[in-house]
């Protein structure tokens, strides 16, 4: 993997996670942690959907990898609103 596609699916990571923490109305820690959070997100939504098979929806290929955005969107939105619901972060 080249620099510039990890710089590129990291910004990728970024935004969806920027979209879940809208979508969620919650907002987790400053941007780094928040941007953290919905990185892991992003990452549990991915691998939940390719391990129940489920059909990849917007899909950006970097560098020969395969990222469906709509569910790392999914993902971080699930776990920014689980989070906030545990006690961590503040209503927007």
């Amino acid at each position: 993997m080249s620099i510039e596609t990890l710089l590129v699916l990291l910004g990728i990571g970024v935004a969806c996670s920027i979209v879940g923490q809208t979508l969620a109305g919650y907002s987790i820690g400053g941007f780094f942690v928040g941007t953290a959070v919905g990185l892991l997100g992003a990452l549990l939504g991915v691998w939940i959907a390719r391990t129940f098979d489920m059909p990849t929806l917007f899909e950006i290929t970097a560098g020969g990898f395969t990222f469906p955005l709509a569910w790392a969107i999914l993902g971080s939105a699930t776990l920014v609103a689980a989070l906030a619901a545990l006690g961590g972060g503040k209503r927007w």
